[in-house]
């Protein structure tokens, strides 16, 4: 028997259609949607610079709400979803893809976060090589302005330590970004499925078919880049369009084996 799904609850890796998501999702069960705290405005103080680490917006989560951010899997959240009505998703998305995307986006647009002033100031390949690979920056003080706050940034491996958490329950539907831009119902379907929720393939692609990356990209086409948008590109394996051998490098080192257990990579000899 299907279960009865009154609540949403959506985990997201950064930059793999985060946003889109969130709207396929309510308007396919025609739920509202909840933002985050941080969507208004809330920040971190150094040496703390992720949000989602303290935003717990989806505590406040209500019977027809969907809620979606970059949480990272918590005791409050295994609580949560111990209510049979709540479904937990998670999104992800090739890490290597992932820090393309990140490193051009917060140089070219995302101008608030705490790496943009830094990646402004570089080529797009130190940019991605930085987001392989993390670093200490110094900042200046939010009240004096002088130069003594550290934010240490641990790379491509903080967000895919974040990913396998998810991925390792049981109970929450896994969607990978690759196979959801390909066909959405079957990808729902068949993630969905295993957690005991069963969707309309009618409704779904009707879904599908009024939002898409043309309908959140100002009518561009997948692969159309528009380094400034939110939507910059929108296509699966782009990075191999970036990647050095040093990017390579850093990337099996760091992440090499978070590939494998993802399902990215069968080995290192890639």
């Amino acid at each position: 028997m299907a279960r009865e799904i009154k609540k949403i609850l959506i985990s997201t890796m950064p930059r793999s259609g985060t946003v889109f998501f969130f709207d396929f999702i309510a308007e396919l069960f025609g739920y509202s949607k909840l933002d985050p705290v941080f969507t208004g405005g809330f920040r971190p103080r150094p040496p703390e610079w992720d949000a989602y680490k303290f935003d717990k917006t989806y505590l406040s989560l209500e019977n027809g709400q969907v809620v979606c951010g970059h949480y990272h899997w918590s005791e409050d959240i295994k609580n949560i979803l111990s209510q049979q009505d709540v479904l937990a998703i998670y999104l992800y998305r090739d890490p290597r893809d992932m820090a393309v995307s990140a490193a051009l986006y917060i140089k070219n647009a995302l101008t608030h976060f705490f790496l943009h002033d830094l990646f402004s100031n570089l080529s797009d390949a130190d940019a991605i090589t930085f987001m392989l690979s993390g670093g200490t920056l110094e900042t200046a003080h939010e009240k004096t302005g002088t130069e003594h706050d550290f934010i240490t940034y641990e790379g491509m491996k903080y967000y895919c330590d974040i990913a396998l958490k998810w991925i390792a329950e049981p109970g929450v539907a896994k969607v990978r970004y690759e196979d959801f831009v390909l066909d959405q119902f079957s990808c729902l379907q068949a993630s969905f499925q295993k957690v005991g929720v069963e969707i309309n393939e009618t409704k779904t692609r009707e879904v599908a078919a009024k939002l898409n990356f043309s309908a959140f990209s100002n009518g561009r086409q997948r692969g159309e880049e528009n380094v400034q948008s939110h939507f910059r590109k929108g296509i699966s394996g782009d990075y191999i369009n970036y990647f050095t051998d040093l990017h390579k490098a850093i990337c099996k080192s760091r992440i090499g084996f978070h590939l494998i257990e993802l399902g990215y990579e069968k080995d290192l000899r890639w």
